[in-house]
């Protein structure tokens, strides 16, 4: 992603009274657009239903059925295996000039998480639907697939070259789903449907930016998948982190004590998933600080550092871009947590007015400022994930996202049978553990990282 950080740092050299918030705010955009605008575009889309025709039943079903289709194919089981491991084979092919490569082994990927997706969901939804007409289960079956293809599209596009293309792709339909709901979306059938044609419009926006960049002379590849070198470290890693992100959500949806059935099998829970919502939405401040530091100090540096080990550079040399790096982390840590900090203290004095503005009940006021340090956490947490997956420690990113996964289990059923007061708790402890342990872990790493470098390879 150099281009980004070569526009970012263009953007800064301008030296304007502005230039700064003109950074942050697209490092923003960048980061959290496609996120934002679709999970934005499904709410709206169960408001404007119930505001047309009054069903509120139905809007409510469209959006769990919606977020469980995200949780099951573009976060979780089939992509989480495969969007790491995918991402950096591509950039290998680009390093040993195999672009021709690149276009089959895109197609093999969406083929990949087809057939492991259509057998695992195709079961999965005939029974928790069960009941349901036909017409339903292949609409849900239809979005679970095209949004698998649509996940490995998005990551494809925005890594390469086309992160404006992406977010605009992502507005202008999930804009179109929002109009076409709001006029047609008399029932969770039709409101599925338009999803899912919203959604094939974004798959072939996206495929038409990477086809038009890409020659092959073959059509599809899947060899990187059943490589003996294939990334199983990087699949894991992806794998448990989605995992550990969704499993306190599951558990929150399935406890008797906080869930309730909405269609089908499927659960939701009013205690848990509004302070949820609103508290991740409350770390993107914190992700255009850690998109900007990444992809324009951090890469910089890196690429500085690797450049000199490769040429020859001199010991003095290297240990300078080496510190350097190593300041930048720090430097990228300690702003996230403090600007994220005064963010937070921000909504703790306002959240009063923002619960009462959205009928939310008082109650719930602890679970959310529980929750939004929680979400804090995590993004701190994933900003050393990503530094790790940078200097390439697959291995030790990989156990770090198994005990994220494991703590957060764990410690949120604990919590949850603690009782009301300590919902949210088991979420956030986790986080601050395997975020103090990955803070450790960069540590030793960045001190080893001359001695690695040279001595291991």
């Amino acid at each position: 992603m150099a281009g980004i950080g070569f526009e970012l740092r263009k953007i800064l050299k301008a030296d304007r009274l502005l230039s700064l918030a003109k950074v942050y705010g697209y490092s923003a955009i960048l980061s959290s657009g496609p996120w934002v605008i679709s999970i934005v575009a499904i709410l709206l889309v169960g408001f404007m239903n119930m505001m047309n025709v009054g069903e509120v039943s139905d809007a409510n079903r469209f959006q769990v059925v919606i977020t469980y289709a995200i949780a099951l194919a573009s976060s979780l089981i089939i992509t989480g295996i495969l969007q790491l491991p995918f991402t950096r084979y591509v950039a290998d092919l680009i390093f040993n000039h195999r672009e021709d490569e690149i276009l089959p082994s895109y197609f093999g990927a969406i083929f990949l998480a087809w057939l492991m997706g259509i057998p695992f969901v195709t079961p999965l939804y005939i029974w928790i639907f069960e009941g349901q007409s036909i017409i339903f289960l292949i609409g849900v079956i239809s979005v679970f697939l095209i949004l698998c293809a649509v996940w490995i599209s998005s990551i494809l596009a925005a890594s390469l070259k086309y992160y404006k293309s992406v977010v605009w792709s992502y507005f202008i339909s999930y804009s179109l789903i929002v109009l076409f709901s709001y006029l047609y979306g008399d029932s969770i059938e039709s409101l599925i449907f338009v999803f899912f044609i919203g959604n094939s419009l974004l798959l072939i926006t996206l495929m038409t930016l990477i086809i038009k960049s890409y020659d092959a002379t073959i059509f599809m590849k899947i060899d990187f998948f059943l490589d003996k070198n294939f990334y199983w470290t990087l699949g894991i890693a992806g794998l448990s982190y989605n995992l550990g992100a969704w499993v306190d959500k599951f558990i929150f949806w399935y406890h008797p004590l906080t869930g309730h059935t909405v269609i089908g099998k499927l659960n939701a829970s009013v205690v848990y998933d509004m302070p949820i919502f609103l508290a991740y939405l409350s770390i993107l401040p914190g992700m255009a600080i850690f998109f900007y530091r990444l992809e324009a100090d951090f890469a910089e540096k890196y690429d500085l550092y690797y450049d000199s080990v490769r040429s020859g550079g001199t010991l003095t040399l290297i240990n300078r871009y080496r510190n350097e790096m190593v300041n930048v982390i720090r430097h990228a840590v300690h702003e996230i947590i403090m600007v994220q900090g005064i963010i937070n203290i921000f909504l703790f004095l306002t959240a009063p007015y923002i619960f009462r503005a959205l009928n939310i009940p008082q109650l719930y006021l602890g679970l959310f400022y529980i929750l939004t340090i929680g979400a804090l956490l995590q993004l701190a947490f994933m900003s050393v994930l990503a530094i790790l997956y940078y200097i390439d420690r697959k291995k030790v990113a990989m156990w770090l996202c198994i005990a994220f996964f494991v703590l957060n289990t764990i410690l949120t059923l604990i919590s949850i049978n603690m009782g009301p007061s300590m919902f949210g708790y088991g979420y956030a402890v986790s986080l601050l553990l395997v975020f103090l342990a990955s803070i450790w872990v960069i540590r030793n790493e960045m001190e080893n990282l001359d001695y690695e470098t040279f001595m291991l390879q």
